[in-house]
């Protein structure tokens, strides 16, 4: 299993971070536009919570994109604890979403926090921490890897846009 630990400063209070976190024209624009994803869906959004489905553009060493193949997709699934400014979020795998499909081991499980908090003059510290573990025999650590580089990127993406998403006002 793959840990992984990733910090910005944001120029937001922790109250306008979450606004944008779940304002589904920011989410649209970031997952769409500033991560090219294949295919991005709001599939439930609340006060507290939010679903999504996602489609990302991977680049997978070759035994790894032959096994997952192009389509791979999956659900974020988050909740969020307004009193501590922590978001707990987990991947779904959609053969796991069918009620139907016999019940698996997941081949690949994700997971992980997103914590803010305020650190003065109108700006908020994000921690991310996430874990994820690919049990595939000769495979998994090289998964963990390729996943673990990707969504490392693909934060600092986010931290770069969600900085010019509120300094343009959309907060």
């Amino acid at each position: 299993m793959k840990t992984s630990t990733t910090s910005a400063v944001l120029p937001c209070t922790p109250e306008t971070f979450w606004a944008v976190f779940l304002d589904e024209s920011y989410l649209n624009a970031l997952y769409l536009e500033e991560l090219e994803c294949r295919a991005f869906a709001v599939i439930e959004i609340g006060e507290t919570s939010r679903k999504l489905r996602i489609v990302p553009k991977m680049k997978l060493p070759a035994p790894v994109a032959k096994l997952i193949g192009e389509s791979f997709a999956y659900e974020d699934h988050g909740t969020l604890d307004r009193a501590t400014h922590e978001w707990t979020w987990r991947m779904v795998q959609p053969a796991n979403l069918d009620p139907k499909s016999k019940p698996r081991k997941d081949a690949v499980t994700m997971q992980g926090t997103i914590r803010v908090e305020a650190t003065g003059d109108g700006q908020c510290r994000r921690t991310d921490d996430f874990s994820i573990e690919a049990k595939m025999f000769g495979l998994g650590s090289l998964l963990e890897s390729t996943i673990e580089k990707e969504l490392q990127s693909a934060r600092a993406k986010e931290y770069a846009f969600l900085t010019r998403w509120v300094e343009k006002g959309g907060a």
